[in-house]
């Protein structure tokens, strides 16, 4: 059984390989991977929004509520508008990061500057906080910098999980090795 749970090893190495490689189209590629972003952000709204709208024409009508078709009929409408402008929809994704950091940066100028009195990592914090802030500003008011953003954060997710896979596909054989000498 152990032999047949590792034999297959080689499997998470090729798909490391894969994230690697898929993590250097993200990174050449920002435009086109904040397109492919918004699109499924608006695809998932959609979704949604017609999923609750069928789950409230399959319920009784005792478990009928007319705010949860609203909002579903809401949530079909905005996925509807954000699938037909995509470039809207791109700045929408962009303006969430950019806000997210912007707020982000603030909590952690104002954590880091009471850190600061007695502990001089404080500083550091204070530092993170405000390229934090910088680079929230900037993604807010350039959709170029929130495509490069978005790309980035998705793009070292990418690789560290293909990193990450490479590793345990080796380490799995290693384990296989180990678990087939004892065996013999």
């Amino acid at each position: 059984m152990a032999q047949q749970l590792f034999a297959k090893w080689w499997v998470l190495l090729l798909q490391g390989i894969l994230l690697i490689i898929l993590s250097i189209y993200i990174f050449s590629n920002p435009a086109d991977v904040l397109a492919g972003v918004s699109l499924w952000f608006g695809l998932i709204v959609l979704a949604t929004g017609g999923i609750g709208v069928i789950a409230w024409l399959m319920a009784t009508k005792e478990e009928r509520q007319s705010m949860s078709l609203l909002w579903s009929i809401l949530a079909l409408a905005f996925g509807l508008l954000m699938l037909t402008h995509m470039l809207g929809t791109m700045k929408l994704v962009t303006m969430i990061l950019g806000w997210w950091l912007l707020l982000a940066g603030i909590l952690l100028f104002n954590v880091g500057w009471s850190a600061k009195k007695g502990n001089s990592g404080g500083w550091l914090v204070v530092l993170a906080g405000v390229f934090s802030v910088i680079a929230g500003i900037m993604i807010i008011f350039d959709i170029g910098s929130g495509a490069v953003a978005v790309s980035t954060l998705l793009g070292l997710t990418v690789l560290v999980s293909g990193i990450a896979l490479i590793v345990l596909g080796f380490a799995q054989k290693a384990v296989k090795n180990v678990v087939n000498d004892r065996m013999r």
